[in-house]
């Protein structure tokens, strides 16, 4: 059996843009997938036109076509390059490089830099905070029950737990010196958290962030209040946890071995 160039051409043409819509939804990069579906509609629309004359079929390939091109060009205009203050470059640096620009936008939007002298109370125990505050320069001091538990240098968040779980402040917050702070709306983040599942995301996971670096530092500021005799060497302590995942490791084997027997 023969085929004459035009039903090949056709058969080519015509299961081409099927591959490309496929290949399309193969593709992890959003920018990939929408450069092959604009190719699969370029080629569909061709060969509803030139092959089966088909004006209905065409119009929707084009405008399935440019659908994608309408996408790229909304996520291009979303993510341009973001004119940032030195505030905000800084504030970006520390916390937000996995943010795409139009998100330390929209973050930013929502809050405003203040200043504060030394003594001033950022944040009182037992009361329900009104901003998530991100510190942009000097330290404060963290006070629980009026004990002073620890403090906080320059890019540290503030009151993530209050905000995270929507209840009053666990600790009391003083400014050591002047400082310079981006004061979070509480409520109008929460807000732009539920219309973006991307910054929910992302501040979520910047607030875990924050508490576990908070849990370190006490537990070192912790470690340096006791006395010395108190202190075991790092490489002691090494040592004993060696022992007893040795310990462990022989008391399961014994185990293993009884049930076998």
């Amino acid at each position: 059996m023969s085929y004459d160039l035009e039903f090949i051409s056709r058969m080519l043409v015509g299961n081409l843009g099927y591959v490309l819509l496929v290949v399309s939804m193969m593709m992890t990069s959003m920018l990939l997938l929408r450069v092959f579906a604009i190719a699969s509609g370029i080629v569909g629309g061709a060969y509803m036109w030139l092959w089966l004359g088909d004006p209905v079929g065409t119009v929707w390939e084009c405008t399935f076509a440019m659908a994608a091109v309408l996408q790229i060009a909304l996520a291009m205009y979303r993510n341009r390059p973001a004119v940032l203050s030195a505030d905000e470059q800084a504030l970006q640096a520390a916390l937000m490089l996995e943010f795409e620009p139009r998100h330390v936008r929209a973050i930013r939007s929502v809050g405003s830099w203040q200043e504060s002298a030394h003594g001033t109370e950022l944040m009182r125990q037992g009361e329900l905070p009104k901003s998530l505050i991100v510190l942009r320069s000097g330290s404060v001091s963290v006070l629980v029950n009026g004990q002073h538990v620890g403090t906080c240098g320059p890019g540290s968040l503030i009151g993530e737990i209050s905000f995270a779980r929507a209840t009053t402040a666990t600790a009391t917050v003083v400014a050591s010196g002047p400082v310079r702070y981006l004061a979070l709306d509480c409520d109008a983040l929460r807000r732009l958290m539920k219309s973006d599942s991307e910054i929910s995301d992302g501040v979520n996971s910047l607030c875990r962030s924050a508490l576990e670096q908070r849990l370190i530092l006490m537990n070192e500021a912790r470690l340096q209040t006791l006395p010395a005799a108190d202190r075991l060497p790092e490489t002691k302590q090494a040592v004993l946890r060696f022992c007893r995942r040795r310990r462990a490791a022989r008391t399961g084997a014994r185990f293993a071995l009884s049930s076998a027997h």
